[in-house]
């Protein structure tokens, strides 16, 4: 922030947005009617809410005051900042009592409140201005750090908005009642619907970034559609989907085709039956009414997609963010391919801990896992993997054994290999893919013991998985 001299409230010959006697009023009409304290606390998010510099200390010491449950009054605001050693910067009690006694009441509190609100938001951007003017013209920056630094401060002011803690009951009666209906026991995270995953991650944690592998054809777009289908449809979770690799609707297509579960190419061609028909309908409604948002734009930057997530989030429509795919992504720097993808690596992995959410990046498995003798991929076979792997908190990786072998009886398996989870532990977990729509279900054992051909699908709905038939 530039510096004020001798509380003279100007910046490069210009008036800075403050409001001394405003200041003044707020605090006096606290030590009129110490009551409104509960209000003003939750408006008032920093001491520097305040320009003067005796403001900022006289606040503090109400905070201090508030926070200990002590009656505020002028005696006791005096004694606080005797303590602190403040008393004196603040001209003494006889200034306390002048605060006191310049207003009436505290009916103009409010009012007070968000006038001084807005100076300090001014204010705030005034100093995020002068922090990038000086990156600006700093040649140790580059111009997307600039631009990074930028967007990351005002959505940090965006983000401060009025808290307000006192809600009807009603707030918090609809939400629990979500969570009871649609939380399996200890997930603490979003849940992806596939009950082994859930199990070992407790849902998909905040702040977690996680690289989603496969080869190609592999089936890594529709593991990931599944995810985000089953987060948004059935848990009611906000979810964003990025896809650089197939248009929005494509993707409105699969999820729908899946949903409905008709087959895709019956679609394309138009050869639907009546009961096809139908449930291609009744399954319009709950995929457009929920909170899932797609991005098709091919040419996405990194930039670009932090930008438009803050956007969500400041929205308070983002719990889960998912980009297809991770090698596609463009950063502005494009002449050593490594490096850009280190790049793209930790800036989702710094966006998922600045958003407080999970992100699932897919990416493509080099050739090398395509050689004879192997049977499952490495964390070595990540494209660019030392960046990869190091920035993310898991790394899943999506097998299908047909893909290999071609053989009739593992035409329905797959499997969800969870080679590195920082925060627990690794596992392979079956699955059960459906070619047709495109889609994964949960695989439950149906008694084999270590028989694969026993396997059979659940995707939750009240029917059982012999309804289904197995894998064979």
């Amino acid at each position: 922030m530039p510096e004020f001299v001798n509380e003279q409230p100007m910046y490069e010959n210009r008036p800075i947005p403050t409001d001394e006697q405003a200041e003044r009023y707020l605090l006096g009409g606290i030590l009129r009617d110490p009551n409104v304290m509960g209000t003003a606390v939750n408006v008032i998010v920093s001491d520097e809410f305040f320009f003067f510099e005796r403001h900022r200390l006289i606040w503090r010491s109400l905070a201090n005051l508030y926070r200990m449950g002590t009656p505020i009054d002028v005696l006791t605001l005096s004694a606080e900042l005797e303590q602190a050693g403040a008393i004196q910067k603040c001209g003494g009690r006889e200034y306390i009592f002048e605060l006191m006694e310049a207003v009436a009441s505290s009916a103009n509190v409010e009012w007070n409140l968000q006038h001084l609100r807005s100076k300090y938001v001014l204010r705030q951007l005034i100093k995020a201005s002068d922090e990038t003017i000086k990156k600006s013209l700093d040649a140790t920056y580059s111009p997307d750090e600039v631009l990074q630094d930028a967007e990351k401060n005002i959505f940090a002011i965006a983000d401060q908005q009025v808290r307000q803690s006192l809600q009807h009951i009603e707030k918090f009666v609809t939400p629990l009642l979500d969570r009871l209906t649609n939380r399996k026991d200890g997930i603490t995270g979003i849940p992806t619907g596939l009950v082994e995953l859930d199990e070992l991650t407790n849902g998909l944690q905040d702040s977690d970034l996680i690289i989603l592998a496969a080869r190609p054809g592999v089936g890594k777009t529709s593991f990931a559609l599944t995810v985000a289908a089953n987060a948004a449809i059935d848990y009611n979770k906000n979810v964003a989907f990025f896809s650089l690799e197939m248009d929005g609707v494509q993707l409105a297509q699969r999820l729908l085709c899946s949903r409905a579960k008709v087959d895709q190419s019956k679609l394309r061609a138009g050869k639907l039956n009546r009961d096809e028909t139908n449930q291609i309908i009744a399954n319009v409604a709950p995929i457009s009414q929920a909170p899932l948002y797609v991005d098709d734009n091919a040419d996405l930057g990194i930039m670009e997609l932090m930008s438009k997530a803050r956007e969500l989030k400041r929205k308070n429509q983002l719990d889960l963010l998912i980009i297809d795919y991770l090698q596609l992504m463009k950063t502005g720097n494009e002449e050593n391919r490594a490096v850009a993808i280190g790049n793209i690596s930790r800036g989702l992995k710094i966006l998922a801990k600045e958003l407080h959410i999970p992100i699932i990046a897919l990416a493509q498995l080099s050739r090398k896992v395509e050689e004879k003798g192997r049977d499952r991929p490495q964390l070595s076979d990540l494209r660019e993997s030392g960046s990869i792997e190091q920035d993310a908190d898991m790394v899943w990786f999506v097998e299908r054994p047909y893909v290999r072998s071609h053989k009739e009886e593992d035409y329905n398996k797959a499997e969800l290999i969870v080679a590195k989870h920082r925060n627990g532990s690794v596992k392979d977990i079956p699955l059960y893919f459906e070619p047709n729509i495109t889609t994964f279900y949960n695989a439950i054992d149906d008694g084999g013991a270590g028989d694969d051909s026993d396997y059979q699908y659940n995707d939750g709905a009240d029917m059982g998985p012999a309804d289904f038939g197995d894998f064979g």
